[in-house]
């Protein structure tokens, strides 16, 4: 397969070798996706090839999609097809594939993604930040479509907080549908773990039952904000915040406890992080 690679294809290369390397490693913990940015950004001839090696591969494919209207006027007029039809008519979707985003997307075009098996990472707060818009997720729920939350990257978004996008994500399509019953809790809290883990591609993963894995948050309730504790799940939700994780579980493993993080040096990663900043800003 090295043969079809020059120069300018260095990145598919790591891609190929980070997928070799690292798909399925750790206890089958890490899953790798060819992940092409966007149609904006990656011609027509390199899609094709991505859509080839992920079927060499057997792997799947990660890419930003409908993001934006201008995104979507653009790819009209430059490829003569939506985002999700263009990506469609290049076998994109036929790899399996997680769109990033699809804010900008129609009925029709719903119903494509979801006869696709094509799974969205819905990122409320940073579709709010860069004022994309807001992604019909009320509309794919009811087409079948596998939605889960994202908080996309820390230039998009900064807290890359997994609670709070579960929240706005509850809050927020009641808003626009003026419907208080519109993404309930439950489902909230449904798309930030188990269908979170079906976009990803992860069998028994999401739900604390026998035989699946042992992923799991412990919540300090013992603060105002958890008082009257008539329904947990909603308080988890609509109430809850970051600092009140207290112990995190990783496939039965303990990685934080008592808010300390126990395979990392906090510390020391403070420091790099200042001293890159530095060093990038110049100040």
């Amino acid at each position: 397969m090295g043969d079809k690679y020059d120069k300018k294809d260095d990145r598919l290369k790591e891609n190929v070798q980070l997928y070799k390397d690292w798909n399925g490693k750790d206890d089958g913990l890490i899953s790798v996706m060819l992940g092409p940015h966007a149609p904006y950004t990656c011609s027509k001839e390199y899609l094709k090839l991505l859509v080839d090696t992920a079927g060499e591969l057997g792997c799947q494919l990660h890419m930003h999609l409908a993001e934006t209207e201008q995104e979507v006027k653009d790819c009209v007029k430059n490829f003569g097809a939506t985002p999700i039809k263009y990506a469609d008519s290049l076998g994109i979707l036929d790899r399996g594939c997680l769109i990033a985003h699809g804010v900008w997307v129609t009925d029709e075009e719903m119903e494509i993604m979801a006869a696709k098996r094509a799974r969205v990472a819905h990122n409320p707060q940073s579709n709010l930040k860069l004022a994309s818009g807001i992604a019909p997720v009320e509309k794919m729920l009811a087409k079948g479509i596998t939605v889960g939350l994202g908080t996309d990257g820390a230039t998009s978004n900064n807290n890359l907080d997994m609670l709070e996008e579960t929240r706005l994500t509850a809050m927020l399509h009641k808003g626009i549908t003026y419907d208080p019953l519109c993404i309930p809790a439950a489902t909230a809290w449904d798309m930030a773990t188990y269908q979170g883990a079906k976009c990803l591609g992860y069998d028994k993963l999401g739900k604390i039952e026998k035989g699946w894995l042992a992923d799991i948050v412990l919540y300090d309730m013992n603060k105002p904000h958890w008082y009257p504790r008539n329904n947990r799940l909603s308080l988890l939700v609509y109430a809850a915040n970051a600092d009140d994780a207290d112990t995190t579980i990783v496939n039965g493993k303990v990685v934080m406890e008592k808010g300390e993080v126990k395979a990392l040096d906090a510390e020391k990663i403070y420091y790099e992080a200042d001293k890159v900043a530095k060093r990038l800003t110049g100040k």
